[in-house]
């Protein structure tokens, strides 16, 4: 494999010299752990012939060009701190007061990359599945009624594909925006796989996206923290996204980081198309398996049926509760404890997992064999759904969210927030959109569906006070 980063270390290393530089654990000789010495032994920093991240011009540049390649993309950078700094330097480079078109299940990385920009958010309502409360797209049609509302919009942002495997209609969407000039940036973290195999659905990038970003470790062989930035050649903020990259990311980047990101890139080269086919004929044989089981089924073309779905990702497995007196998280629970399965992620009426082209053929056959045997435990009457209010319309927005977050605060009680100004957000799981965030006036319903959220354990990240009791506002005295 052409791996320029680990060659580079391993002949580093390979020639035993004393190390009097950076780090400290000295090539990992300091850990008595041997999980970390090993982890240590390549960890070495900028000296001759490693290059500099900032500014690259040896092994690092090559591998950025080896990964512009294999995505095909102008230029790639590589992302240390996840797809969040690669998502924080395209909003940090459009500059203050810059209207952002976004989807409101943006990731928090998106509202806090405003946060730094000091931009407004133009956001528009997805397409939700109303038995599950998960969102499944953003449609074509609302995003040109949001341009013809909002001329002044300079820069849109999709998250496509979603948590839940969905995929935009990401073509669409970029011929809608480019007839006003407008470039169009994918949070495309769930799908660094899909290039390198025509049989899943295409790439932003293939599909007209100026630019993406990629969560390496979600899908590849990645270590956890990796990510990549690719832009297209026609994307027009290029040097100012690559000032922005350096000045967001770290100035001792970890090479087992980078290492790890050209070596994923080698190995999907050469191998990623056959894993994949591999993965997509076992996703097959397992929804056969499960959609046999009384009271559970996996959903596939049925995505296609809801607005502004173009695709679906084989390697997200959504096994919806039919018809038994359970719940996700206690199925959940039940899957992990008894028969050692761990699922991404359980809500009211399903469980989502998580597969890889690196997973095993047991792996999958394993999550069928269990839910067989699971479903026998509970009785096949659906429990009674929950008394769930709706999830609340969007709040007008009163100041950006920058202004709102660097704003004097005070802490008040949710029930009597109304009518103030949101300084920190809330993201309730399921279904991970923001019914509020900074800068929002909150609302009655939005008081509603927090009271909701505590009263029936719902997750809800953003918020300081996990009890779910107190809101921090802008004091405005």
């Amino acid at each position: 494999m052409n791996v320029p980063i680990y060659n580079a270390l391993r002949g580093y290393l390979e020639e035993r010299n004393i190390l009097l530089h950076m780090p400290g654990h000295k090539g990992g000789t300091a850990f008595p752990q041997m999980e970390f010495r090993q982890i240590g032994a390549l960890d070495f920093t900028e000296i001759p012939g490693l290059d500099d991240l900032h500014l690259p011009a040896g092994i690092l540049l090559e591998a950025q060009h080896l990964a512009a390649r294999a995505w095909g993309a102008e230029k790639s950078l590589f992302l240390v701190n996840g797809a969040t700094s690669g998502i924080h330097s395209l909003l940090l480079a459009m500059g203050p007061q810059a209207r952002v078109l976004l989807p409101r299940n943006a990731h928090r990385s998106i509202v806090e990359g405003l946060i730094l920009s000091g931009g407004w958010p133009e956001f528009i309502d997805c397409e939700i599945d109303s038995d599950l409360q998960i969102a499944l797209s953003v449609t074509p049609r609302k995003v040109a009624a949001k341009l013809d509302s909002c001329p002044e919009i300079s820069g849109a942002f999709l998250v496509s594909p979603t948590y839940y495997g969905t995929v935009n209609e990401v073509r669409a969407i970029a011929r809608l925006l480019a007839k006003r000039g407008i470039p169009l940036m994918v949070d495309e973290a769930h799908g660094a796989h899909l290039v390198f195999h025509p049989g899943y659905p295409p790439s932003a990038l293939q599909e007209g996206a100026g630019a993406s970003v990629h969560g390496l470790h979600k899908t590849l062989p990645a270590l956890t923290q990796t990510g990549l930035l690719h832009l297209a050649g026609n994307f027009s903020w290029e040097d100012k996204v690559q000032a922005c990259h350096s000045l967001l990311t770290t100035t001792s980047p970890s090479y087992p980081l980078m290492a790890s990101i050209d070596i994923g890139r080698a190995i999907m080269e050469r191998d990623g198309q056959a894993l994949l086919e591999r993965a997509r004929e076992l996703r097959v044989d397992c929804q056969l398996q499960i959609n046999k089981i009384k009271g559970l089924r996996v959903r596939d073309d049925e995505y296609l049926q809801v607005e502004g779905v173009a695709g679906y990702d084989p390697l997200k497995v959504l096994v919806e509760i039919t018809e038994l007196d359970t719940t996700g998280v206690e199925l959940s629970y039940l899957l992990r404890r008894r028969y050692g399965i761990q699922v991404e992620l359980a809500g009211e009426k399903y469980v989502l997992a998580m597969f890889s082209p690196f997973n095993q053929p047991d792996d999958w056959t394993a999550l069928a064999s269990a839910l067989t045997e699971a479903s026998r435990q509970f009785n096949h009457k659906l429990r009674p759904k929950k008394m769930v209010p709706d999830f609340p319309p969007i709040p007008p927005l009163a100041m950006t969210p920058r202004e709102s977050f660097l704003s004097r605060r005070k802490t008040v009680m949710i029930k009597e927030s109304e009518g103030l100004i949101a300084a920190e957000m809330a993201v309730g799981y399921p279904p991970g959109i923001p019914c509020l965030i900074p800068g929002e006036v909150i609302t009655a319903e939005v008081i509603e569906y927090l009271e909701h959220a505590r009263r029936s354990g719902i997750s809800v990240h953003g918020l300081r006070d996990r009890e779910l009791k107190t809101i921090q506002v802008v004091d405005k005295q």
